[in-house]
């Protein structure tokens, strides 16, 4: 049995603790509010994120971190995660501890990688990417999944892959965890951009070509950061039909409500908001023109009207 810590108790990461715990180990789930920690605590339950799921007894929440474990799975929203790594860097893990960057997002001030960052801030080179098509709740309800775990160390991956494995949930190494985490921020932005599209009833047309754009603005990026242009696996385009075709997706959502100028029912943490502004200033880093990225980027930094919105999508996607 090893120990497992999981920073954050949102949906993803307390699907993730239930997912390890059910495989027979002992996990201890990071949360910040007493609420959450007395529920979990309690009644193996986390109601707000997971509502109607039965959270297995041998997930134990805390408050601070708990360092003699085998595993830390970092799943906060990306706007945090520099301050989680600062904290790791403070704190003393055992040696041989496995970290698993599991947030989507770059580092909002930098711009880099969240692999790359925490790499910097922690010294810490024993890590892996965790990305796919991954929706929380149907990983707590046990159906067929699948997701990538990434990195250039394949040993490293596969012992995080035996931890994951199960007869509902299987890990897949993918060699390139550079190229897992642009697709997870891009994917984000393409999300938005498709929600768009159906909120404009735009067409099937317009989301393949959008689809389409947006890989290829992946690929783009990819090349300039000598990363894999591979987008056949989880993380790639398991990740981007994911997020582009079903309305669970926020981001999606988030597209919709533009394209229906209902700003003002726009209230919940939109990864892809802060991808579309991080992206846009990637590409002038790199000097690559990312015409989604900036489209899209475009319509959140404004108000705008339906015609508005259709005319930047159009040029966006056909540039």
């Amino acid at each position: 049995m090893k120990r497992i810590l999981v920073i954050g108790a949102g949906a993803w990461g307390t699907s993730i603790a239930n997912l390890i715990a059910k495989n027979s180990n002992e996990v201890f789930l990071n949360a910040n509010k007493s609420e959450i920690i007395d529920e979990i605590s309690h009644e193996s339950a986390n109601s707000k994120f997971l509502p109607n799921i039965k959270l297995s007894p041998k997930i134990f929440a805390v408050r601070d971190f708990v360092t003699d474990v085998d595993f830390v799975f970092i799943v906060t929203p990306s706007i945090a995660c520099v301050k989680v790594f600062q904290k790791i860097a403070l704190t003393k893990f055992k040696k041989n501890t496995i970290f698993a960057i599991c947030s989507k997002g770059l580092n909002a001030k930098t711009g880099e990688l969240l692999s790359d960052s925490f790499a910097k801030i922690t010294g810490n080179k024993n890590y892996v990417v965790l990305s796919g098509p991954n929706f929380a709740a149907e990983v707590a309800n046990e159906v067929p999944t699948i997701t990538t775990i990434a990195s250039k160390n394949k040993k490293l991956a596969m012992t995080v892959i035996n931890l994951l494995n199960n007869d509902h949930f299987r890990a897949f190494y993918f060699k390139d965890p550079r190229t897992a985490e642009i697709c997870g921020v891009v994917k984000n932005v393409m999300a938005i951009g498709c929600g768009i599209v159906d909120g404009l009833d735009l067409g099937i047309n317009a989301k393949s070509a959008l689809v389409m754009k947006g890989i290829s603005e992946i690929q783009v990026i990819c090349k300039e950061i000598k990363a894999s242009t591979d987008v056949v696996n989880a993380a790639g385009f398991g990740d981007i039909f994911l997020t582009c075709s079903s309305e669970k997706s926020r981001n999606n959502s988030l597209g919709v409500l533009l394209a229906q100028e209902k700003e003002q029912e726009i209230g919940k943490t939109y990864e892809g908001i802060s991808s579309a502004s991080a992206l846009v200033a990637l590409g002038k880093k790199l000097k690559v023109k990312l015409d989604l990225c900036e489209g899209i980027n475009q319509i959140l930094k404004r108000k705008s009207s339906a015609e508005q919105i259709r005319k930047i999508i159009s040029k966006a996607i056909l540039q």
